[in-house]
């Protein structure tokens, strides 16, 4: 089950003349060798796509060698605890069931949270649905994904929403991933529970399904 928590006062990250605040940047990861082969996913049978910023193909969904660290308290990387958020907004009402994250492991507990959440003024809001997986591919590796089943979950057209990639803190504070780019946009990112911060660079890979 998603771990709930409080979140501190909501702190906006912006840029100003083009120079980013770089002591509040998230941190970054990159493989340290060359990526293997890439696998093949496909969405599970019976659901089809809300939004997705995957792909060209599945066989290519994202960029396995770098990405922003998913972090606990106790990670391998020497960093303060680190969460990451995507947005994204329905074009239509509609359901969601399974949330989809390109989200790979480096060291640690093989244990990480997703959750829907809604917007709180451009940033990651309240959680509206969400749950874990242990079944956290190898950072490095194309093209496995996390995948969480969710209840069915009510979104409405030309909302935005956010899904995020979260550390368990109870039972994985030593996990240790990284949350793979797939292209330029806006995310959010959570450093060690301060708030959500927004921040313009690589968007790490997702998909909703219905």
């Amino acid at each position: 089950m998603m771990l709930k928590r409080t979140l501190g006062c909501l702190l906006v990250l912006t840029l100003a003349s083009g120079i980013l605040w770089a002591q509040n940047a998230p941190k970054v990861a990159h493989t340290k060798g060359s990526a293997a082969p890439a696998q093949r996913w496909n969405p599970p049978a019976g659901h089809s796509v809300i939004w997705t910023n995957l792909g060209p193909s599945f066989s290519n969904l994202y960029n396995d060698t770098e990405g922003y660290y998913v972090l606990g308290p106790s990670n391998s990387a020497g960093f303060g605890e680190q969460w990451i958020g995507v947005p994204f907004t329905p074009s239509s009402n509609v359901s969601a069931t399974v949330l989809v994250a390109a989200v790979g492991i480096e060291t640690g507990t093989s244990l990480v949270n997703l959750g829907l959440y809604s917007d709180a003024g451009g940033t990651v809001g309240t959680l509206i649905a969400g749950g874990s997986s242990t079944h956290v591919p190898t950072f490095g590796t194309c093209c496995g994904v996390v995948q969480v089943t969710i209840p069915a979950t009510a979104l409405t057209k030309g909302t935005q929403y956010w899904i995020a990639a979260t550390s368990d803190d109870t039972h994985a504070a030593d996990f240790t991933g990284v949350f793979q780019s797939s292209n330029q946009s806006t995310i959010a990112y959570n450093p060690a529970q301060e708030g959500w911060f927004t921040f313009s660079g690589e968007v790490p890979g997702v998909a909703i399904l219905q």
